[in-house]
């Protein structure tokens, strides 16, 4: 388990607002930054994880009662699971996975007959 958070430093990480934060000793979980050789993790997630006295798992998320994502009083942080913090969410208007860029459409793949149809065109145009 780690023992300290360092404050010190604490990094801008999303435009969003949500900011990165190194632990003493290095989070398991934490994210290795290209521009830096410590890993780091949330600092919101990093506050609830010393208050419950364990490491937080993937399918538990930390949201702010009150939607500033700057106060990251233990008070103000609570415990949900992904798919009820999804569902939180939704419920308020806030449809996030319109703007994913996972939710694009996919182009589809050239099959073989595809790819001989032209390949035939090319070669009848060139004649």
């Amino acid at each position: 388990m780690f023992d300290k958070i360092n404050y010190d430093d604490v990094v801008k990480a999303t435009k969003d607002g949500y900011m990165y934060v190194t632990t003493t000793p290095p989070h398991p979980y934490g994210e290795k930054r290209k521009d830096r050789k410590k890993k780091y993790i949330y600092l919101h997630r990093a506050v609830k994880e010393k208050e419950l006295g364990r490491y937080l798992t993937p399918e538990e998320q930390v949201d702010h009662k009150n939607k500033n994502k700057k106060d990251n009083s233990p008070s103000n942080l609570v415990l949900i699971l992904k798919g009820d913090h999804q569902k939180d969410h939704v419920s308020r208007g806030n449809h996030f996975w319109k703007k994913s860029p996972r939710n694009k459409p996919r182009k589809k793949k050239a099959s073989g007959e595809m790819i001989q149809r032209v390949i035939f065109r090319y070669i009848n145009s060139r004649i």
